[in-house]
Parts: structure tokens; sequence; C-alpha cells
């Protein structure tokens, strides 16, 4: 096996562990994989390059909206949005690192931030729960997607 394609391969298998674990890059982890496949093989696949980076592209979409747009779904404002992903890195950081910190911040804030805005408890907490409903859901999209991008290399390496 070349140098490269291990670098792939583990690039790749950082980007289905990066999605699980928040603040990091699991997408960009697979986007690279996939470049430095297609730039450092003399044959690469175009069917697996170009599922790798459409798919590495949806991914870091989902990444970035996937929450704010539950939230606001939910009936959160855009500032709220904005507020709970200060409050999940926040809470990540608070917790060295735990992914149930960043849900907790996330949760917390857009509870809160809604409570003081418009006074209601039920439609605080509705906006809360989507939002934390979405920052969860977002991971496991996210770990589905990069895995089916190390799934289609493995297979475009056997045949």
């Amino acid at each position: 096996m070349e140098i490269t394609t291990l670098i792939v391969i583990i690039l790749l298998f950082a980007g289905v562990i990066g999605s699980i674990v928040p603040m990091a890059p699991g997408a960009l982890f697979s986007l690279a994989g996939v470049i430095i496949y297609f730039f450092s093989t003399e044959d690469p696949s175009i069917l697996f390059t170009v599922f790798g980076i459409l798919t590495a592209g949806f991914t870091l979409l989902v990444d970035w909206f996937a929450g704010s747009i539950a939230a606001k779904y939910g009936g959160a404002s855009s500032k709220t949005s904005l507020a709970a992903g200060i409050g999940g890195l926040i809470g990540f950081i608070v917790t060295a690192g735990n992914p149930l910190g960043l849900a907790a911040g996330v949760a917390l804030t857009v509870l809160i931030r809604e409570y003081l805005i418009h006074g209601g408890e039920r439609d605080s907490l509705k906006a809360a729960v989507y939002a934390t409903i979405g920052v969860l859901g977002s991971s496991i999209v996210q770990a589905v997607l990069t895995a089916s991008i190390l799934i289609a290399f493995l297979i475009s390496m056997v045949i």
C-alpha cells in the first residue's frame, strides 16, 4: 500500500470521527482525503471523486446550518440562533470537550434568550428542544455522510 493511500484512508477515518466530535472539521478531513486521492493517483476514479466532493460539500452545509435551521423552525429568532452557536461553544469548552456540554449550551442559550425576549415558557422550551435536536441530528447525518465517503473509497480500491 502506498503512503498516499494510507494518508487518504487516515483522513477519511478522521472525517467520520470528526463528524461526531463537536468542533472537529470532519467534512474537511474527508474532503482533503478525496482531493489528495485525486491528485496523487495516476488513474483516479472520477465517480468516487465527484461523489466524495459533493458529499463532503453537502456535509459541510449540514454542519453549518442544521442547528440554526432547526432553532428557527422551532420559533427562535436569528439572533438567538447565533447566540446558540456561541452558547454551544462555551458549553463545549466548560465541559472539557464533552458533546453533551455543547448540546446543553445550545439548549440553555435558546431557552433563556427566547424566554427573556418573549416571556413564554412553552415557546422557549419548544425552540430549545428543536435547536438541540438539530445539533444532535446534524452529527448523526454528518457521520452517515462521511462514512459513505469512506465506504465508497474502500469499494473503489477493490473494484
